[in-house]
């Protein structure tokens, strides 16, 4: 599984303008219910809301991973937002941050949970070299971004 089968330079938002973990999700949310034409956005926030309460998606090396299984949608559909600076997880509870932002809703069906967790896992693996994080909070275009996680998709594969 490629992240480049669910991300495009056209999925991704640089930089984002939220500056605090809710900001963030409805920023994202709401431009990939827009841009995927997916109606009721808010339904979709409280979604990846409710998947966040149960467990933060932050990981430790600054990306975040907000997802939901919803049943508006009939194949994974992929949104990713950088924010240069880092956005701080809940402080009360986590000290963590994240500059890397790769939202994601999958369908329902059980057979499709596979993928669901393949996704996750796929992300957990293109993003495990901390330097990358560094590398694409500097960058400032879409396609830059793509280009560099293709990369780093690459390196994997030879691995």
């Amino acid at each position: 599984m490629q992240l480049s089968h669910y991300m495009t330079p056209q999925s991704i938002v640089v930089p984002l303008a939220g500056t605090t973990k809710d900001q963030v999700l409805k920023e994202l949310v709401e431009e990939l219910a827009r841009r995927k034409n997916i109606p009721d956005a808010g339904r979709l926030l409280a979604s990846i809301k409710d998947r966040e309460d149960s467990a933060s998606t932050f990981l430790p090396m600054g990306v975040a991973v907000p997802h939901a299984r919803v049943a508006v949608v009939d194949e994974m559909t992929m949104i990713t937002g950088v924010a240069p600076a880092g956005v701080q997880d809940d402080p009360k509870q986590s000290p963590l941050t994240a500059r890397i932002f790769c939202l994601f809703l999958s369908p329902t069906a059980e057979k499709e949970f596979g993928k669901h967790l393949k996704l996750l896992a796929r992300i957990a693996a293109v993003f495990s070299d901390p330097k990358l994080v560094d590398d694409i909070a500097v960058l400032t275009t879409p396609h830059d971004i793509f280009a560099r996680i293709q990369k780093r998709e690459r390196q994997i594969d030879k691995e």
